[in-house]
């Protein structure tokens, strides 16, 4: 039976043959997969296909001038915390990225088109949190760097094709494919065990990407079931659902912002001093400058308080938002 290939397909198949290097190599053959047709006339070339892909994976890059002393993971952290995107191939990182931060990785209609990480800042409203796309995990080979980002991460996204015939299941798949590499994905609210010997512990959240394609509204409700996470549903089309998607990152991070004030000044708002959730005014003050702590006298406060301005005890709890103003003896 012939072939038929179609003519993007032999445009491809130049490009392949024209790449200089590994990367380019693989963007062609991907996309030549992508749009081979799928009948028995092609079964020959599509397992070629797909051996060049994975042979080619398996290759080392060639290396252009110094080595790198740095591997693709290790990334210093930036802004509030820093999160990782992982999920099946096309399940919609590169595009939320792209939307929600000042980079630029390259979007594609056809599978594994992300090789390295992409980094970018969202901004939530007076913070910066660093996004890290990441390539997609599958049964293929997938590069240990990657679970390794994944494993350092504040936070890890797990996005979800919405658009899928089932999301549910490919969940499921992303999931076991995670704990494999033994990584388990909790909410950040859970009292969840600190690491372990191979084993990894991260709170996530699960992003439900393509959220204008869903079959049906039911889906995130199943899906939170069955993960026990929250889910934001998101689309690049629907600006409203990335300003949920910021907060809700944003959130999951388990920080606050706390601002402060000098006596008979307004507060600063400029820059917000950012701590865990939960913390005291005493490591709020602890953690502007240390030696404040031994001349400490009382703290007033606004926002949390009864009211504006109250004294409160050095193991009050803050809450986002709130203002302190220190005296000191």
């Amino acid at each position: 039976m012939p072939a038929n290939l179609p003519p993007e397909y032999i445009e491809a198949e130049q490009r392949y043959r024209n790449a200089k290097d590994k990367d380019e190599k693989l963007d062609a053959l991907q996309e030549m997969l992508s749009l081979l047709p799928n009948h028995k006339g092609t079964d020959k070339i599509e397992a070629d296909l797909r051996k060049r892909i994975s042979d080619l994976k398996k290759s080392p890059q060639k290396k252009k001038g110094p080595t790198r002393a740095k591997t693709p993971d290790q990334i210093e952290p930036q802004g509030a915390g820093q999160v990782v995107l992982t999920g099946l191939p096309n399940s919609g990182k590169s595009a939320l990225l792209d939307m929600t931060t000042n980079a630029t990785p390259k979007v594609a209609d056809f599978p594994f088109s992300t090789h390295g990480p992409t980094i970018g800042m969202l901004n939530y409203e007076d913070v910066q949190i660093q996004l890290i796309d990441t390539p997609p995990i599958s049964d293929e080979h997938v590069e240990t760097w990657v679970y390794n980002l994944i494993r350092k991460a504040d936070l890890v996204l797990v996005l979800v094709d919405g658009s899928s015939e089932d999301p549910v299941e490919e969940y499921r798949a992303t999931k076991n494919l995670l704990e494999e590499e033994g990584i388990y994905i909790f909410a950040p609210e859970d009292d969840y065990q600190k690491d372990a010997i191979g084993r990894t512990n991260r709170k996530g959240m699960l992003v439900l990407a393509k959220s204008d394609e869903l079959e049906g509204k039911e889906v995130v409700a199943e899906l939170e079931e069955v993960s026990g996470l929250a889910t934001t549903p998101v689309s690049i089309l629907d600006e409203e659902s990335l300003t949920t998607f910021s907060k809700d990152v944003f959130d999951s991070l388990q920080k606050i912002r706390i601002y402060t004030k000098k006596p008979g000044e307004e507060p600063d708002l400029q820059e917000p001093y950012l701590l865990d959730k939960n913390s005291t005014v005493l490591e709020a003050v602890r953690s502007i400058h240390r030696n404040m702590v031994d001349n400490l006298d009382y703290i007033r406060i606004w926002g949390s308080g009864r009211f504006d301005g109250q004294e409160v005890a050095q193991d009050h709890r803050l809450k986002d938002g709130d203002v302190i103003e220190i005296h000191q003896e």
